[in-house]
């Protein structure tokens, strides 16, 4: 087996030899820099000591080493650290500065700005990090600390930080945005009387505004509706990658293509932060000038991409929350399940201003095979699964295959989708053209590869992927037809979840040894020259949502070895070569075909040349704009429904738990308590129940059959540190109740409802006296500021003895979980 990566290097047994003669010759260096034997030798024992995680004895060595020789800026930061690892705070900090006095202003800068943190001076780590930033070349690590600080707004004034950041970023041009030719058409035709036009030139403007229209897919009855696209996960993706791969170029020809496109002022664009956990408007040049660069190059070190995305992060951190338009439209085209606190805002958006939701629906693979997923990743794309059939208006999704998905996974959770409701965007496009510049063919023999004489799999290492599949295929292969007349199978793509079995089984077999290369990190030329080197490519997933490798082996020219589950025959059409999912024996067969027939494989690969046509990716954006704008169309704005609220109901004798998902599968009756949060004033649920925020949230609750008197018990929670009183009241039943808790106590407090409660819902409002920044206790990590909690709620009629008994006789014994309203039903 052949592990390797895009960067290389001077090969370590060849290392050590230079080394071991240097020592012979009495020379010795030390990241570089040349030091004496003494030096290097208690350089030496520091670093073992470190190992073994003695870092008093590391840090005694570090010093010793220092003393002789203090111009040695990486030993200073190494004493930092072991004076860090030992809570020597005021040490490490002072370790620190000298190694930043010895010319390591950066790394030395943004060490000293961590360990503030860790001291909580919020606003001497901003200088450090600042002066880092500064000194050294816009510090992508410092550049990162300050946007987070810049967003949370700590320690330091917000202006005098964004202040120093612009200046930085000052002086560069914005660029030129094409023209909004609808937009000039409709302000011409609407200026018509003031600039006097006559009947000739105002038909030819509508006739012109018509043909505008139908070409970029905008019906005219629909362009007053305001479009938002939410790009939350392609504005993250940017912050931990430049080049953007297929989705992310769906998102940013589908954004751009409306901006240039639609009336000016008719689309805006919003991320969702988890820091401020709300919707912040990015200011749309800024995202313009990102996009465009991140087109450009895969380089997130280029001081023009830094630039830019600083601006964009400065802006959207200073930009006002998101203010919809009554009617407008939420468009997410990426993903929204790991923004834990996303449908409360959607359910607020859409209480206040009447919009409609809808996102782009890419798979469904952590319930369809939660086999191949952790537990965590179902968890949570489960609760967002529930919160997406409460909330969305219409879906796109990306295959035939996933609207069948996404119609059955309603179906399991009881709930209805129209098929008309749903648009279908094949991802048919060219990811990659077969005319790009890739690396030299010598890069092959890096790799121990030769033209034409291995088969290709790109995918992220992981069990749902089928890599063990393919590998018994092989081994299949090799004992049948000798190793030397099976081509290498080459593997490109990063460890996912779940992949130990692949590398046990590659490493327990030395015939795999000698015949698989797995490959990581590759720049899109590698991969490109891969893709043309390649005898076919295989793609053995149990599961897809689209199967992107598919298209741009196609667009390569290259013949796709497929298995049939999923949306894999959408991708390849009537050019891939199938077997049966989860067949080892078929993928024998087929790859024997493709191995061994050249001229099938080369009657294949005709076919491919003549016929595939992959669309552009404008094509893919435009149609994704026409269906929305379909949508749009179908939706007149509702007045009367915009200050709308909408209450579920709650059952009588059932507990509602408001926290966070644990299931790992679904269920007819499976939901979240989240839903009846009302309002923005609620962190996300956690294990036990939800925190509020200092301003206090609101329940919003509706009875169903309320035939007298009711009687409620609610679960409250106190955030810790100090003793607190809590406010608990429901106007629009008279019902208001405080008292004190202790710190972090739980309590459960009683309520009753004497007469018949609104039949259109009322609201239950908790607040607390106590609030606690959780970032002084989680390092930064949870940057909440938490209030009164709430952990669930139970109601029944008062004179239902049986009721009552039951929950007293749960929640004595801890079995409030039999109670709850969402509880997988038991087969008789």
């Amino acid at each position: 087996m052949t592990t390797s990566s895009s960067k290389s290097a001077t090969p370590l047994p060849v290392r050590k030899i230079v080394s071991k003669f240097n020592r012979a010759m009495g020379r010795y260096k030390s990241a570089g820099v040349p030091v004496s034997a003494e030096v290097h030798g208690l350089i030496a024992s520091g670093n073992r000591a470190r190992a073994a995680e003695d870092w008093k004895s590391a840090a005694q060595y570090y010093r010793n080493a220092l003393d002789v020789a203090p111009h040695l800026e990486h030993i200073w930061i190494q004493l930092g650290h072991m004076h860090k690892q030992l809570e020597n705070y005021d040490a490490a900090m002072d370790a620190y500065a000298q190694a930043e006095a010895a010319g390591g202003a950066g790394e030395a800068a943004v060490e000293q700005g961590h360990v503030a943190k860790l001291q909580n001076r919020g606003g001497v780590a901003i200088q450090h990090y600042l002066r880092a930033y500064q000194a050294n070349g816009k510090d992508p690590d410092a550049l990162r600390e300050l946007l987070a600080m810049l967003e949370r707004g700590t320690g330091m004034n917000k202006d005098v930080l964004t202040s120093a950041l612009r200046s930085s970023n000052s002086g560069k041009p914005r660029r030129v945005r094409k023209p909004d030719g609808l937009a000039s058409l409709s302000a011409l035709l609407d200026q018509a009387n003031l600039l006097d036009l006559d009947d000739e030139h105002i038909d030819a403007l509508r006739a012109a505004q018509t043909r505008l229209r139908e070409k970029i897919g905008a019906p005219g009855t629909a362009v007053q509706h305001e479009i938002v696209f939410d790009a939350s996960d392609l504005i993250s993706y940017f912050g931990n990658a430049r080049l953007p791969t297929g989705i992310q170029r769906v998102q940013i020809a589908t954004i751009t293509g409306a901006i240039e496109h639609r009336p000016e002022g008719s689309v805006k664009v919003c991320c969702f932060s988890d820091q401020g956990d709300s919707w912040a408007e990015v200011p749309i040049d800024a995202f313009l000038d990102l996009c465009a660069l991140s087109l450009e190059s895969g380089d997130r070190t280029d001081p023009e991409w830094l630039e830019a995305y600083t601006q964009l992060k400065i802006d959207t951190s200073l930009a006002p929350a998101l203010s919809f338009a009554d009617g407008a439209f939420l468009i997410n085209l990426g993903t929204s399940w790991w923004l834990q606190n996303y449908f409360m805002f959607v359910r607020e958006a859409k209480r206040r201003h009447g919009i409609r939701y809808i996102p782009f629906v890419h798979d469904f693979i952590p319930i369809m095979t939660p086999e191949h997923c952790v537990k965590e990743l179902t968890q949570d794309f489960i609760s967002w699964a529930l919160g997406v059939y409460q909330h969305a208006d219409f879906f796109l999704v990306n295959s035939e295959a996933t609207k069948r998905d996404l119609v059955k996974v309603a179906e399991m959770l009881g709930h209805e989708v129209a098929v008309e409701d749903i648009a279908v965007i094949p991802l048919d496009a060219e990811f990659r053209s077969p005319d790009a510049k890739v690396a030299p063919i010598g890069r092959l023999r890096e790799w121990q590869l030769a033209e034409n004489d291995f088969v290709l799999i790109v995918s992220t290492i992981e069990s749902r992927k089928n890599h063990i599949g393919a590998l018994d295929a092989w081994l299949a292969l090799i004992q049948k037809h000798g190793a030397r007349r099976i081509p290498k199978l080459v593997c490109v793509g990063n460890r996912g979840w779940l992949n130990d079995e692949v590398y046990d089984r590659i490493d327990q077999s030395p015939l795999l040894r000698s015949r698989v290369v797995m490959l990581s990190g590759l720049s899109d030329e590698e991969l490109g020259l891969l893709y043309k080197s390649c005898r076919f490519t295989l793609y053995p997933s149990n599961y897809e949502g689209w199967g992107l490798p598919v298209t741009e082996s196609l667009c390569f020219g290259k013949v796709p070895l497929l298995s049939d589950s999923s949306s894999l025959p959408e991708a390849g059409g009537p050019f891939g070569v199938y077997f049966e999912a989860g067949s080892t024996r078929e993928l024998i067969e087929r790859a024997e075909e493709l191995i061994f027939d050249d001229v099938l494989r080369g009657e294949l690969e005709n076919k491919i040349r003549a016929e595939f046509r992959p669309r552009k990716w404008l094509d893919v954006a435009n149609q994704i704009g026409h269906e929305i704008e379909a949508f749009v169309a179908r939706a007149p704005v509702e007045t009367d429904a915009i200050t709308f609220e909408h209450i579920e109901p709650i059952a009588f004798g059932a507990y509602y738990p408001i926290v966070r998902n644990f299931e790992r599968r679904i269920w007819k009756g499976l939901g979240s308590a989240e839903i009846y949060r009302s309002g923005t004033g609620w962190w996300w649920p956690d294990d036990w129940g939800c925190w509020t925020k200092p301003n206090g949230g609101d329940l919003a609750l509706r009875f169903v059959d309320q035939k007298g008197p009711v009687r409620g018990f609610i679960k409250l929670h106190a955030p810790p540190d100090e003793a607190s009183t809590f406010h608990v009241s429901a106007p629009a039943i008279g019902f208001h109740l405080e008292g004190k808790l202790n710190p972090g106590e739980f309590r459960w407090i009683a309520i009753d409802v004497p007469e018949i409660a609104p039949v259109e819902g009322f609201h239950i409002r908790f607040k607390g006296s106590h609030s606690v920044d959780v970032s002084d206790r989680t390092g930064g990590l949870d940057k909440r500021v938490i209030a009164l909690g709430v952990g669930g709620f139970y109601f029944c009629h008062a004179d239902d003895l049986v009721a009552r008994a039951n929950f007293m006789e749960a929640m004595t014994i801890g079995g409030l979980g039999q109670l709850a309203f969402n509880r997988e039903p038991v087969m008789l």
